[in-house]
C-alpha cells in the first residue's frame, strides 16, 4: 500500500526538545482520536472547523483534528492519517530525545 504523507511536515517545526515532545504528544493524541472517534464525531468536527475563522486561537490538537476531519470520514484515508501521525510522532521522538 502506498503511503501518503500527511503529517510529516510537522517534523521540521520544533526548535527544541520541549516543542518536539509537545508536537509528538499531539500527533499521538490525534492518532488515538482517528482510531477511536466515530464517524459522526468527525462529521461534527468537520462542520465546526469549516465555520472557524482563519487564525483562530485553537490549540495544536484542535487544529490537527480540524485538518484531519476530511480524511477521517474515508476509511482508507483515516488509516493513512493514523499511520502518518504515528510515524511523524515517532520520528520527532527519535530526533529530539528527552533526557530523563
Amino acid at each position: 500500500m502506498m503511503r501518503i504523507p500527511m503529517f510529516e511536515g510537522s517534523i521540521s517545526l520544533p526548535q527544541n526538545p520541549r516543542e518536539a515532545a509537545l508536537i509528538a504528544e499531539n500527533l499521538e493524541a490525534l492518532a488515538r482520536a482517528l482510531r477511536e472517534w466515530p464517524a459522526d464525531t468527525w462529521q461534527k468536527v468537520g462542520t465546526a472547523a469549516a465555520a472557524e475563522p482563519e487564525g483562530s486561537s485553537a490549540g495544536l490538537f484542535e487544529r490537527l483534528v480540524a485538518r484531519a476531519a476530511p480524511a477521517a470520514l474515508d476509511s482508507r484515508q483515516r488509516t493513512q492519517a493514523v499511520q502518518s501521525a504515528e510515524a511523524a510522532a515517532g520520528v520527532l521522538r527519535v530526533l529530539w530525545p528527552t533526557v530523563s
